[in-house]
């Protein structure tokens, strides 16, 4: 549950504030707090609130949602809180680029994954956490200070991606497929573009 999906976007800006502040030129120091939880708000706590009103209204059969048919609306309630947190921090708080092109590229691959359940099942655990360290590889290598963050996001992209095989929730192929696509497109936004 640490690493769900859903939680990874107030991770990395949790990063981002505690490594390297200047990432968010937007933020005073005494606001950084209250940033990060409107991070979480939007991007983590009404995604989640409104899967599990899905549940309640029988859209979905788990807060889970293993079925890939059961994915799509969730997915677009989710799709549309990036869309609000991208347009939030470019327009109105002027995050800074680095920061607004990893939302923006977020917001881009949760499209992308909707595109992708509609024909099969990927692992979305397992495509989120594995961007985040394909983003962090990509910020962090040339600062051997913090390059132990980058090992920590492996090992946790590793775990989270194990764990999503023990539970039996995907095949392998379903989370080598998340993991590849996460770690690359992550890496190669920053590479391209930043």
């Amino acid at each position: 549950m640490v690493f769900h999906p859903l939680l990874i976007a107030t991770h990395l800006t949790g990063l981002f504030l505690y490594i390297s502040p200047e990432l968010l030129s937007g933020i005073q120091p005494q606001a950084t707090l209250h940033f990060l939880l409107l991070v979480f708000l939007i991007t983590g706590f009404l995604p989640a609130f409104s899967i599990f009103l899905l549940k309640k209204l029988n859209y979905v059969s788990d807060t889970e949602i293993i079925k890939r048919n059961e994915r799509l609306i969730p997915f677009l309630f989710i799709l549309i809180y990036y869309i609000i947190a991208c347009y939030l921090f470019y327009e109105k708080l002027e995050m800074g680029p680095l920061f607004n092109l990893v939302m923006i590229s977020v917001t881009t691959l949760i499209f992308f994954l909707i595109l992708i359940t509609l024909k099969f099942k990927i692992s979305i655990h397992a495509t989120a956490i594995w961007s985040a360290a394909g983003y962090l590889t990509a910020i962090l290598i040339h600062h051997a200070e913090v390059r132990i963050i980058i090992f920590a996001g492996l090992i946790f992209a590793g775990l989270t991606s194990t764990s999503r095989l023990y539970l039996g929730y995907h095949t392998p192929q379903q989370v080598w497929m998340g993991a590849i696509l996460g770690f690359f497109y992550g890496l190669t936004v920053i590479l391209l573009f930043a």
